[in-house]
């Protein structure tokens, strides 16, 4: 078959706002492949290189692909950095998600719990998974709560975010820094926008993004869902960690160091349709596991 490349898109630097702001532009007027020859180009040029390629790059890259086959087209990953291209291919063999139409595929690397598209009905498969690879790990340490978080940010993309699919999500424990790097990501109507749905009175994005994550706001949406699930991710946080959420026309900047908490927001000068929610967790941030003493009679 002869393939016809339609456009060529080209990541140039790792910048996070970069990343964002060029996939809103390439995503904003996207029509439907008209044949099944149609190729998209994407390039990763060298600056962009396996250490700069976090998680956040991961989860965004992921979305723009799937929603590119959605819309019909063959995709062409040309990935300039050696480095990179090997990561990319043989630890997370990201090509045979759409290949293979599968969900994940486990990373040889143990450090890395590798990419989840998040699909319906399986949350509680990868919740599981991410509980029990850290427990292993950390046997001392109690990780209820990361499981609680994920769950409900999982449901709140089913709930709220009408993202037909386009959905992944990604764990990357660093461990020199011993921090857990956690982001998920859906193409979807966008918490903030959803927020705004709900609560009219709310002047602007970078209020919704600050509302939401306020304990019991909700878009109303089911009779069975409190909320967004972000107070619960907050309720996680403790020194050293950091949240960052990116949806619509705001970005929010959760910070936690020691006793002092810092919450900012920002304006995007673009639209970015969807969620990405990007956070930090150094392993300290999280309780010592509780062992009940025995007794013998």
């Amino acid at each position: 078959m002869r393939y016809l490349i339609k456009r060529t898109y080209n990541f140039n630097i790792p910048d996070r706002g970069y990343w964002i702001e060029k996939i809103s532009s390439w995503t904003k007027f996207l029509k439907k492949a008209s044949s099944s020859r149609d190729c998209i180009e994407i390039n990763l040029m060298n600056a962009i290189s396996k250490k700069k390629f976090s998680s956040f790059h991961i989860v965004l890259l992921s979305c723009f692909i799937e929603l590119l086959k959605k819309r019909g087209y063959l995709i062409f990953l040309n990935i300039k950095n050696s480095d990179l291209e090997e990561f990319i291919h043989n630890d997370m063999s990201l090509t045979l998600y759409w290949r293979n139409k599968i969900d994940h595929i486990d990373s040889p690397d143990d450090s890395r719990l590798n990419l989840w598209r998040v699909v319906e009905g399986k949350s509680d498969e990868y919740e599981i998974s991410v509980h029990r690879y850290f427990t292993k790990k950390f046997p001392e340490i109690d990780f209820f709560m990361l499981k609680s978080s994920l769950g409900e940010l999982y449901f709140n993309i089913f709930d709220h975010s009408k993202a037909n699919g386009v959905a992944f999500s990604y764990i990357h424990y660093d461990e020199i820094e011993e921090i857990m790097h956690i982001a998920i990501c859906d193409f979807g109507l966008g918490i903030a926008s959803t927020i705004r749905n709900a609560y009219p009175k709310i002047q602007d994005d970078r209020e919704a993004l600050f509302e939401s994550i306020k304990r019991g706001v909700t878009a109303r949406s089911n009779k069975h869902n409190a909320g967004f699930g972000l107070d619960n991710v907050i309720s996680t946080l403790s020194n050293g960690s950091m949240l960052r959420i990116i949806s619509n026309r705001a970005v929010l900047l959760y910070t936690k160091k020691g006793r002092k908490i810092k919450t900012k927001t920002y304006n995007l000068p673009f639209e970015f349709k969807g969620t990405l929610i990007n956070f930090d967790l150094p392993i300290s941030s999280f309780d010592k596991s509780e062992i009940e003493e025995e007794y013998t009679f």
